[in-house]
């Protein structure tokens, strides 16, 4: 996996990464936002667009 990009935002880290699908045979990319850590584990939303 190659990380494309970083940028902070709300306290927190969004980041945007690119793999190669063999299922697919091309690469996929997609995002992750990576909140400030807390005490608590924060909620999870998975999106899967298409």
């Amino acid at each position: 996996m190659e990380l494309l990009e970083e940028h902070r935002c709300f306290d927190g880290q969004q980041q945007r990464w690119r793999h190669h699908s063999p299922v697919l045979n091309c690469a996929m990319t997609f995002s992750i936002f990576l909140p400030p850590e807390r005490e608590t584990p924060p909620p999870v939303l998975y999106w899967l667009s298409g």
